[in-house]
Formats: C-alpha cells, sequence, structure tokens
C-alpha cells in the first residue's frame, strides 16, 4: 500500500547551511548504502523517517528529506548523461513581478533576457554546456521529450507540489531526475538556490556502470531488419514458393515487441555486441513467434491478423500448418550459427525447446478447456496465462541476456521480471478485449472475466454460467460482469501483478537495464499507473 503524499508537510528549510547539511548528510548515507534507481516512494518514505531520526532532524523537513534522497539515488545515472542529452527545467514563477519583458508560447516563458530576474543567468550557464532549457510549469512538455528519445535525464526546478508531480512522471516511465525545490513558494518573484542548481548542472560521472540503454535506438535498429532484403540475407530462403510464404510470414507485421527485448538485454550485457549475432537471435525469436501466431490462427479459426488475411485462409490449413514448421526449423538454424560458444548455444536452446513445449502446454489446456465448455478458475486460468504470455516475455528476454553473457543472478531476475510482466500484460489484454464490444468472451469463450466471476458463484449458479457460455448467452455473462464488478476487480489484479514485476527487480545489479525494464512497464501499463 502506497502511503499518501498528502500526509507530508511540504517545507524547505529556510536556511542554507541547513539544506546543505541536510544534502551532505544524505550523501554520505548512500555511499554506504548505494541504491540503483528507481526507488519506490514507500522505500524514499522509510529511508528519509531513517535519516531524519538518526540525525534528529525536524519532522517537518520530511518531504525535503525525500527529495535529497532521490537525487543522492538518481544522480550518477544523471551525470553519467551527456550534457546534450540533458534539460534544465525552471519554473515560470523565477520571474520578476516587475518590468518582465518575456513572452510566452505553447512551449513556456520566452526568456527575454532584461535581466530582471535569475532566470537569463541559469539558461546562460545552462546553454553554454549544451543543456535544452525550457522555463515552463509542468512536466508534460518534459516527458513529451524524454518518450521521443530526444532528452535522456531532468534537472527541475520548482516548489515542493510540482516536484512532487514530477516524481509522480519519474516513477511512472523512470526519468533520470534531479529535483531542486524553491527556497520560498508562490506565483512570482520566487527564489532558487543558484549554487545547488549550478552544482547540479555541472555534475558529471565518469563511471560507465551509469549509462543507460537508448531503447529508441534499439528499437528503430530491430525493426529496420524486417524488410525482404534482410530477411533473404539472413535466412536463405525464398527459392521456391514455399520459403516465400515463409517470408511473407514474416513481413505481415506486428510490433516487433519480442525482438526488442532480445535485442535489450543482448546490448545490455554484452561487452563487445555484434550485430550479425543480434540479427540472427533476433530473427529467431521471429520466426519461433510467427509460427506460433500461424498455428494459433488455425486453431482458432481468425481469418485476419494485422488487418490483412491469415496464411491459412488465403493458402489453406495444410501449408499454414507447414509454413509454420518451416519456421520452428529456421529459429533453431539461426541460434546454431550465431557466434556463440557451444556452452551458450547449447542453453540457448535449452531455453527456446522449454518455452516452446511450456506454451504448447498453456495452449493446450487452453483449447481442451474451450471445446469441452470448462471454464478454468482464477489459479488455472492464471497459470495458463504463466505457460503462454509470460514464457513468450520469459525467452525473448532470457536469449539476448544468455547471448549477451549475463550471469545467473540476473537470468534469475529477468525470469521473476518476465513472470509477473507477462501474466499483468494478458490481464490487460482481457481488460481491452472486454471494453471493445466484450469481444473477447465471444470469440474466445475464455477469459480472466469469466474465471473470476466463477469463482464468485455457488455451484448452480456456475452450472448455469457453463450453459450460458455453452448457448452463446452472452447478454447474461455481461451482465454479471457488471453486477459483480469484475472489470474493477480485474484492473486491481493487473495492478498488483505490476507492482510484483517492479518488485521483481529492485536488486537487479544493472543500472540501464533496470530503468529501461522500469521504462517499458510504465509505457506499457501507462493507462493503469
Amino acid at each position: 500500500m502506497e502511503k499518501l503524499i498528502e500526509d507530508i508537510i511540504l517545507i524547505v528549510p529556510d536556511e542554507k547551511h541547513i539544506r546543505e547539511v541536510i544534502r551532505r548528510k544524505v550523501d554520505e548515507y548512500f555511499k554506504g548504502h548505494e541504491l540503483l534507481p528507481p526507488v519506490s516512494y514507500n522505500r524514499l518514505y522509510d529511508i528519509s523517517i531513517k535519516l531524519i531520526n538518526s540525525n534528529k532532524w525536524a519532522p517537518k523537513y520530511h518531504a525535503f528529506v525525500m527529495v535529497c534522497c532521490g537525487n543522492a539515488i538518481w544522480r550518477n545515472v544523471v551525470g553519467a548523461v551527456p550534457f546534450n542529452r540533458r534539460i534544465l527545467l525552471l519554473p515560470q514563477c523565477l520571474r520578476s513581478s516587475i518590468g518582465c519583458k518575456a513572452e510566452s508560447d505553447q512551449f513556456g516563458l520566452l526568456c527575454a533576457n532584461c535581466k530582471q530576474c535569475t532566470i537569463p543567468d541559469y539558461i546562460d550557464v545552462a546553454e553554454k554546456l549544451g543543456y535544452v532549457v525550457l522555463v515552463t510549469e509542468g512536466t508534460t512538455m518534459t516527458t513529451k521529450l524524454i518518450e521521443s528519445g530526444k532528452i535522456d535525464a531532468v534537472i527541475g526546478v520548482g516548489c515542493m507540489e510540482v516536484l512532487q508531480k514530477m516524481f509522480n512522471s519519474v516513477q511512472k516511465f523512470s526519468i533520470p531526475s534531479i529535483g531542486i525545490p524553491l527556497i520560498n513558494c508562490g506565483c512570482t518573484d520566487t527564489l532558487a538556490d543558484s549554487d545547488w542548481i549550478k552544482e547540479e548542472l555541472y555534475h558529471t560521472t565518469k563511471n560507465d556502470n551509469y549509462q543507460l540503454l537508448n531503447l529508441n535506438q534499439i528499437k528503430t535498429k530491430t525493426l529496420s531488419l524486417f524488410n525482404e532484403k534482410q530477411l533473404n540475407k539472413f535466412l536463405g530462403i525464398s527459392k521456391n514458393e514455399i520459403e516465400a510464404i515463409a517470408i511473407k510470414s514474416l513481413l505481415l507485421g506486428g510490433n516487433r515487441y519480442r525482438i526488442f527485448l532480445t535485442a535489450l538485454t543482448y546490448e545490455a550485457f554484452c561487452e563487445n555486441p555484434k550485430d550479425d549475432t543480434l540479427q540472427k537471435i533476433a530473427f529467431s525469436i521471429e520466426c519461433f513467434h510467427k509460427a506460433s501466431l500461424i498455428h494459433d490462427d488455425i486453431e482458432d479459426n481468425d481469418t485476419s491478423r494485422y488487418g490483412k488475411e491469415t496464411i491459412h485462409s488465403e493458402y489453406g490449413v495444410p501449408i499454414a500448418i507447414n509454413t509454420g514448421d518451416l519456421l520452428v526449423g529456421e529459429g533453431y538454424r539461426l541460434i546454431s550459427e550465431a557466434d556463440l560458444s557451444p556452452e551458450i548455444a547449447m542453453n540457448c536452446i535449452r531455453l527456446i525447446s522449454q518455452g516452446h513445449r511450456t506454451l504448447a502446454i498453456g495452449q493446450g489446456t487452453e483449447l481442451l478447456s474451450t471445446s469441452l465448455g470448462k471454464i478454468l478458475n482464477l489459479e488455472e486460468i492464471l497459470k495458463v496465462f504463466e505457460q503462454k504470455t509470460a514464457t513468450a516475455f520469459k525467452v525473448s528476454l532470457i536469449l539476448g541476456a544468455l547471448a549477451g553473457g549475463a550471469d545467473n543472478k540476473a537470468i534469475e531476475h529477468l525470469e521473476k521480471f518476465s513472470l509477473q510482466i507477462g501474466i499483468a500484460y494478458q490481464i490487460m489484454d482481457d481488460i481491452a478485449d472486454y471494453q471493445s464490444n466484450n469481444g473477447d468472451i465471444e470469440k474466445r469463450k475464455f477469459s480472466i472475466m469469466l474465471s473470476l466471476i466463477y469463482g464468485k458463484l455457488d455451484n448452480s449458479e456456475k452450472n448455469k454460467l457453463v450453459e450460458n457460455l455453452k448457448f452463446n448467452d452472452f447478454k447474461k455473462i455481461y451482465t454479471l460482469i457488471e453486477d459483480y464488478k469484475i472489470k474493477h476487480e480485474a484492473i486491481d489484479l493487473l495492478n498488483d501483478y505490476i507492482q510484483k514485476a517492479r518488485f521483481s527487480i529492485d536488486d537487479l545489479q544493472h543500472p540501464g537495464l533496470k530503468i529501461a525494464l522500469h521504462e517499458i512497464l510504465g509505457k506499457m501499463f501507462r493507462d493503469y499507473i
């Protein structure tokens, strides 16, 4: 349970020496108790209470101590970001209420350099270093710049209320940030600690361990692989019509999320990543994925995917099955031909074959339950989500990690993360399907919504629910979903797994990858965080 932010008094010490003592003591603490960001609000809360008690600081400075703790945790990461990839965010309230000649546009205040306040001085220092500078209220524009890949870190100046909101964005998208609170509050003529701002602006970290992974660059690299020329180069097929159909299936579309995850962990752990190795393991993941989709489409009798005709609808079931089998073979061949040591190659093949087996068992359980008109209870359906969706995340993430040389401890963290994010993703997918004309139940007759209802009914009511499902009486099922507030329960369950995914990588000793995985969580589940 998150502690209430409203319970904390938002006060900044008036005396500079008190602020500096608190900052110094906090920094000293984290030199001996290093934590890799991001760190949850609850953990910051508890650490700050501990520091207040041990140093006998006034409890009213709790929020200020939390800001200093957050800064100490993020400082090395922000310091590793080049100046030209950082943004300085200044509040408009620093402007003078008398004589200010600045105008505003949609991005914020356009400083006229009239020297009526301290804003021009901060802009001058920051821009000479290479910073992007915005004089604006709120973090919306900054978040957009982060998501666009143009900015990697933020130094934000603002009142405690604004820094509190900034923390929410930091938590959601894992934005490397330093917060510097204003000394006094108000809508105009506020004051900031100039020495503190400049100290943070100039700070750099020489340790390469704190460097971020460029998610946009990795995504662009993986997406660029999927064209006919590249596929022909690495797969070495399309010499006949059957092979051409396999190529076509790989080009059909999709978000390529699995290969992105594989590339992410490979580049995170490999000291000298090789494009050829990355491309082969990425193509292998996509081969396995597209093979499973071809077979799924046959089993579910789906006629379209990505807005196009499915392989079995266009060419018939026998050819589609054969195409899927061909892609499975190609996936294993690519792993065997990648530039990997025999031991690593063996571990990669073991991972994929175990994943293949687990996914087939999960899919078989789903198909058998549907054919028998059985509704799985919550424990059973979550097990299917683990076997299917979580396994896909696990194979994608750990294949890249194994190929990159990750140690066993890191693999263990990724396995736990895969389990939680996979189940969360499938719950979210079921919620989305239900919200879209209740399509999931009508199409597959299999949803977590049904499992949640099932657990609330007595035996006679359960039998009626099974009958409703058997005779496609969806109206009664939708009524039950609404009456029992099942959607809200599903969302609560989803949030529980999102939190579990976050906690699973708390101790992952790779700052860049940890931050990247938190950012992925924020973007993937943005509507629920």
